[in-house]
């Protein structure tokens, strides 16, 4: 199993280690800085010396890189890898908005989030029904509210349930989630309120940081 990097450290754009195993254009590596796309994220892109990261598939513990080309690197040679740090970090601002919001809108007008899905340059909240126009724009007041008071956004492994994690921000309730968050709400920078539509009569959401 590739030693995850990423839950330890979100902000490690660069690191060195050793190729485990090429198939094709697929590599296993013994320690990765690269998060793998999920159905709600489109995970990172970046390079492994001179070849771009396309894509990564996780498939059970393993994390594969799948590169732009079949590499000259051999298994057991050391390699050198390089994030794309704003795409990361745009994930980052990005998912760490979408549970500050979620979290205001759960405590303060009783209204749960059913899902959440970060995109390249915005994202979005689903709700079971309509939300009034007021309680959304008293959401994302609050929201922004919040990201000036510098709130410190956490995330930890459950202490009995290996593997499984959780965020929270300041002191909003924590939310079970895997991904990749900044360290205080002032880095999310302003929410702004992209879209909001009704899908088969859920409320979808979509917002923007700048």
């Amino acid at each position: 199993m590739s030693k995850i990097l990423f839950h330890e450290d979100a902000y490690l754009k660069e690191h060195q280690t050793k190729v485990k195993k090429i198939e094709g254009n697929r590599i296993l590596l013994e320690e990765t800085i690269f998060f793998p796309q999920t159905s709600t994220e489109s995970g990172d892109v970046g390079k492994i010396n001179d070849c771009k990261v396309v894509g990564l598939k996780k498939e059970g513990d393993e994390i594969w890189h799948i590169l732009n080309k079949t590499p000259v690197f051999k298994e057991g040679d050391t390699v050198a890898l390089q994030l794309d740090w704003n795409t990361r970090y745009k994930m980052m601002r990005l998912h760490s908005a979408l549970h500050l919001w979620a979290g205001v809108f759960d405590c303060q007008f009783k209204e749960r989030a059913v899902a959440g899905v970060v995109k390249s340059n915005s994202a979005y909240l689903v709700f079971k029904h309509e939300l009034a126009n007021e309680i959304i724009q008293k959401a994302l007041e609050q929201a922004n509210k919040d990201i000036r008071e510098e709130l410190e956004i956490k995330t930890y492994e459950d202490e009995k349930k290996k593997g499984f994690r959780w965020c929270q921000v300041g002191n909003y309730i924590p939310i079970p989630c895997g991904g990749l968050h900044v360290k205080n709400t002032k880095e999310i920078g302003e929410l702004t309120l992209r879209e909001k539509i009704i899908e088969a009569g859920k409320q979808k959401l979509t917002m923007e940081v700048k």
